[in-house]
């Protein structure tokens, strides 16, 4: 079988990356495998590092103005994409995602307001609301035959009782890898329409399909009620780009987009850089090719550790519609998430524990799995022989129980 440019191993250490040398300082351990937070251990595309090559030959790295050409490039990868036509004045640039759901919470709520999300979920929602001295306030998904659904029912209860602000949602879901489906995103639009709640969507993701599947974006299918949704969107995870954080939000209320900006000027939030410019123009108008040989690579992938991780009964690796992370559902074998950390650190493999993201995450992990294919199988074989270990021990514990 030919090797596919993925294949090709990336030396990270001594680099300062938060997902190898950081994962050593965090876990204290050496020589650790990490599968855990969320970048590619992917080369970013040719056309984006000769892009970022001729900003660095102009030798001059001053103030720099955002081309009117920037927009005219998201619009066309948007339509490429989504079928999406979206006006310049609705693209606000951002350095980053996470930043940009502060600006929008900041925009559409005020302190001491509550903002309805869900479990298990991309941690910095909370994290961001709480920072922001807001309230979470959390609709537990439900998991039904190994996939997640909104609870329409808990979310108008929590509405009509808590009286949130807004809605913030994960479309596609992080960590689940669920692609909503048409008629829920138009349940979540007739919900926020119903309460007049704007909704903020986070949709980083959006790209990173899995083949056969398409993401839509949920203000396509609000009509008039898509001046109340603010979309966040990005190149960033597409084409491993998250160091350098070129981003944009999508609004179709000119008075929101005047508060977000408002708010970017009040936190002096730097809009986009010349590296940005450069990346995002790069990957939109040249970089689709690789992301298509990017996603048949991680679904197969994906496969293989379905595949491995299939050994052991009481596992269930949930089903991918988007991303390349995992989320599997170790429930069924009753460990603790303590016990599960120490030993795969012990068999020298990192992953993400699920209460990361949420209560309702207990139970399960998530896995990286934007690696060369050897590495994925060297590190899903050490996640198998902790669960191996595990079950082990709890084996032998319970037989000297009923022998004592």
């Amino acid at each position: 079988m030919a090797k596919s440019i993925f294949d090709e191993p990336v030396e990270r250490t001594n680099t300062n990356s938060v997902k190898w040398d950081g994962a050593a300082m965090l876990y204290g351990h050496a020589h650790l495998l990490p599968m855990w937070i969320a970048d590619m251990d992917f080369r970013a595309p040719d056309c984006i590092l000769d892009a970022m090559r001729h900003v660095l030959d102009q030798k001059i790295f001053g103030y720099t103005l955002c081309p009117k050409s920037l927009k005219q490039t998201v619009r066309d990868w948007l339509m490429r994409r989504y079928a999406w036509n979206v006006p310049d004045r609705s693209i606000i640039f951002n350095h980053n995602v996470v930043s940009s759901i502060a600006l929008a919470l900041r925009a559409l709520t005020s302190e001491g307001d509550k903002v309805l999300i869900h479990h298990p979920v991309y941690n910095p929602f909370f994290e961001q609301i709480k920072q922001l001295g807001r309230v979470p306030l959390v609709s537990a998904l439900e998991l039904h035959n190994q996939r997640y659904s909104m609870n329409f029912a808990d979310m108008e209860q929590k509405i009509k009782e808590e009286q949130p602000a807004c809605i913030l949602i994960c479309s596609p879901h992080n960590p689940g890898g669920r692609v909503w489906d048409p008629d829920e995103l138009q349940a979540v639009i007739a919900l926020a329409a119903a309460y007049h709640l704007p909704i903020i969507s986070d949709e980083i993701h959006a790209d990173l399909l899995i083949p056969g599947h398409q993401h839509q974006p949920i203000a396509q299918f609000a009509g008039e009620t898509a001046k109340q949704i603010v979309t966040l969107m990005a190149p960033t995870k597409t084409f491993n780009l998250a160091g350098i954080g070129p981003s944009y939000i999508l609004t179709f209320d000119s008075k929101i987009a005047a508060a977000i900006k408002r708010e970017q000027r009040a936190m002096v939030y730097p809009a986009i850089n010349p590296f940005q410019i450069a990346a995002m123009t790069a990957a939109y108008e040249e970089g689709e090719p690789w992301l298509i040989e990017l996603m048949h690579y991680v679904k197969g992938n994906i496969d293989d550790v379905r595949r491995i991780l299939s050994q052991l009964d009481g596992i269930y690796c949930m089903e991918n519609d988007a991303t390349y992370l995992m989320w599997i559902n170790y429930e069924a074998l009753h460990l603790s998430e303590k016990e599960l950390q120490q030993a795969l650190i012990k068999q020298g493999v990192v992953l993400q524990m699920g209460s990361t993201y949420g209560p309702s995450g207990r139970g399960f992990i998530r896995m990286n799995v934007a690696a060369p294919r050897a590495r994925v199988e060297e590190g899903t074989q050490k996640v198998l022989r902790a669960f191996q270990h595990l079950l082990a021990v709890t084996q032998s514990r319970s037989s000297n129980e009923h022998d004592s």
